[in-house]
């Protein structure tokens, strides 16, 4: 019967301790994501508003993110620019329907069809995901220790 007391104990004390590391992934995670939407470049703010985090429990993990298709181009650039000299060389030809782009390229004439025509030789890398966790690893083990101290 005692055996079976300290098992029921030992369950409870895991049961603590995993709800004491969800909760420091959740509040780690909502720390990495403030920390990217401060350096997310806005525009418009769609990038910087879609940053998120989720607990994945099945896991042991907290994903930050975004599920905007163009921020990998936002994190590591684009073209000659690109981060590891990764893009495609010799610039390119776009249209849009903006007439002005990111607060600074402007475009170079507009289409029979009223599109503005731009051309670009990529746009420099402007890193908010992993600066926003390498600015926090000290705050996020810190994060953990208090939770597992309690």
């Amino acid at each position: 019967m005692a055996q079976f007391q300290e098992i029921g104990r030992y369950d409870i004390v895991v049961k603590k301790i995993t709800e004491r590391i969800y909760d420091a992934l959740e509040a780690a995670g909502a720390l990495v994501e403030g920390e990217a939407k401060l350096l997310c470049p806005v525009d418009l703010g769609n990038l910087e508003s879609s940053i998120n985090h989720k607990l994945v429990r099945e896991e042991n993990e907290v994903r930050i993110g975004t599920p905007v298709e163009y921020a990998p181009y936002v994190e590591f650039g684009t073209g000659e620019n690109a981060e590891n000299g990764q893009g495609r060389k010799g610039g390119w030809f776009f249209v849009s329907d903006r007439p002005q782009l990111a607060g600074w390229l402007k475009p170079l004439g507009t289409t029979k069809d009223g599109k503005y025509l731009y051309f670009t030789y990529g746009n420099k890398p402007h890193p908010f995901l992993r600066p926003a966790l390498k600015n926090n690893i000290k705050n996020i083990n810190r994060i953990f220790q208090e939770a597992l101290r309690k």
